[in-house]
């Protein structure tokens, strides 16, 4: 690991250090130290300025647990890059360039598959973090790189798109942070895969200094995004919901399915209905979601019923003094179950039914410790999969990272995590929007598309092609965008169930509470209109939940 300080080296380095000497198939053998005149330089003077006023305001790293780092590091030896004999003696694998000098000044033979090197960690500080804002682009890329000894071209190696934060300090903050799991998980398919992955079409492109234009852009885009923030907890304070979810239905086919059109289902309280569930039970159709109090800002699970199309009888069916939301349910051995996202206390939890629909009792945890969110546990082919995101950096980011382990059932007692895990990192595709279903013999898992520098902005309909303990491979099927509805910011959750299709639909602001009337109709005006713009359907069959899916 090339560091210019290996006693006091960045916060995330030093995480990433951590993590690979508490892999059991990884091994830290050396800290590597480039000359002096590679150490860090600054830029243009205006950009140096700016850039330490928002590190100081708005950026400033989680402190890492240095006497840990100490402890993991205390044994190896330090070696300046140029000591090709001490280095070569070493029978590296692998040498990670974190320095900022994209491995130029490495041997790359010096390491059977090279030397590693990221495209976001560069020597001019809020390059590469100011990029992404300035460019207008929906996401923010970061980029594992290597150079080997018999190529003169950088190979790409591993790629993540992350939701960009607003300000340039922030987002490289958080390109560094989140390319620790990025390494972590292209060192566990080399040694799983035998080789890095080849990703031909990745070039690779060092961070420039942004243009005048282009840096006036991006004032502008900081100065709107906070006076939105601003105003929204405004608006807030004196009860217009800003950010609003509501919830859209309607008994139809999935591929009829058009949400312009679909009656709408709105709280009359100061609150939101997100996440939906169907269930059925005794010939009636349940719907269970999270209820979120402005109030209060925290959420809990309420149900309502179906009738004639409307939500009715909607009251709280699951209430803790945590924020609960994402109420996945499944069956098992006669009995239902809930897991619903439990973030705020660091595991997953599993609930029992013991009087439907609103008594249950808590039945197990996992993952206890770990900051874990909308998790699916999905029997399949005789194998219980739990799906379930996951963040281990100081953002507490949960819609990059998507997480397999098989389970031996709803007890969660024996959990093997995947080869290769994260086996997605993508903010536009990775976090969980819904259970799994199955469409014409295909499984499906609903994801959400946070990108735009927005939560929730829309879905991806996912298409599992393989799914095993040693690989997985998912591709797109379906794009469900924010643009059916005027007015609409995001959508980020789908259902299906007993002819019924639903979905959660976010407004910039939901108008004050018992107004809402107006927004579970469209007007006559706008109907023609919304019935032209209405969404591309798809031609499939009814999707089937996944629960009990065996050979």
């Amino acid at each position: 690991m090339v560091l210019h300080s290996p006693v006091h080296p960045p916060d995330w380095c030093a995480r990433l250090a951590e993590q690979i000497r508490a892999e059991p198939h990884l091994e830290l053998v050396a800290l590597l130290q480039p000359p002096a005149h590679l150490r860090r330089r600054a830029g243009s003077q205006l950009l140096t300025l700016w850039n330490a006023l928002e590190r100081k305001l708005a950026a400033r790293p989680k402190p890492a647990d240095f006497a840990a780092y100490s402890d993991a590091t205390k044994d190896l030896p330090v070696l300046p890059v140029g000591d090709t004999a001490a280095i070569d003696q070493l029978g590296l694998d692998v040498i990670l360039d974190l320095s900022g000098a994209f491995g130029s000044d490495c041997h790359a033979g010096l390491a059977g598959h090279g030397c590693w090197f990221l495209d976001c960690v560069d020597q001019e500080p809020g390059y590469a973090g100011l990029a992404a804002i300035a460019s207008d682009a929906p996401v923010t890329t970061i980029s594992l790189f290597g150079r080997v000894a018999d190529r003169d071209a950088c190979a790409g190696i591993a790629t993540a798109s992350l939701n960009t934060k607003f300000i340039a300090a922030r987002n490289e903050l958080f390109m560094c942070e989140k390319a620790v799991p990025l390494i972590m998980r292209a060192l566990r398919r080399t040694r799983h895969f035998g080789s890095p992955d080849r990703l031909d079409d990745l070039e690779f492109a060092r961070p420039r200094p942004p243009k005048v234009p282009e840096f006036l852009n991006y004032l502008v885009h900081l100065g709107r995004t906070g006076s939105r923030r601003a105003l929204n907890m405004v608006r807030e304070r004196i009860g217009t919901r800003p950010g609003m979810f509501f919830l859209k239905s309607d008994e139809c086919a999935w591929s009829d399915f058009k949400p312009a059109e679909a009656p709408a289902h709105v709280s009359d309280r100061n609150a939101y209905f997100a996440d939906p569930f169907l269930w059925q039970k005794d010939g009636s159709l349940f719907c269970f979601f999270e209820e979120y109090d402005y109030r209060t800002a925290r959420g809990h699970i309420s149900v309502g019923k179906f009738r004639q199309g409307e939500l009715t009888e909607i009251q709280p069916a699951l209430r803790t003094d945590y924020h609960l939301s994402f109420p996945f349910l499944f069956p098992h051995a006669g009995e239902l179950y809930m897991m619903p996202e439990t973030s705020e206390q660091r595991r997953i939890e599993v609930w029992r039914c013991r009087d439907f629909p609103n008594r249950w009792e808590r039945y197990t945890t996992a993952l206890d410790g770990v900051v874990a969110s909308d998790s699916t546990l999905n029997l399949i082919d005789g194998t219980w999969w739990l799906f379930t995101n996951i963040s281990n950096d100081p953002f507490l980011d949960m819609n990059t990272e998507l997480h397999i382990f098989r389970a031996d059932g709803p007890g969660l007692t024996r959990l093997e995590p995947h080869a290769v895990n994260p086996v997605v990192m993508n903010a536009r595709e990775a976090r969980n929007a819904g259970r799994i279903l199955e469409i014409d013999g295909k499984l499906y898992r609903p994801a959400q598309d946070n990108s735009h520098g927005f939560y929730g902005y829309g879905l991806r309909l996912m298409e599992i092609r393989h799914l095993s303990l040693d690989d997985y491979e998912e591709t797109l099927a379906r794009v469900i965008a924010p643009d059916f509805e005027p007015g609409i910011i995001g959508c980020h959750h789908l259902d299906i169930r007993a002819g019924r299709v639903i979905m959660d639909v976010r407004k910039a602001a939901g108008g004050i509470a018992g107004r809402t009337a107006a927004a579970k109709s469209v007007s006559p005006a706008n109907e023609a209109l919304l019935r032209s713009r209405g969404p591309t359907s798809v031609s499939h069959p009814w999707p089937v939940p996944v629960g009990n899916r065996s050979k």
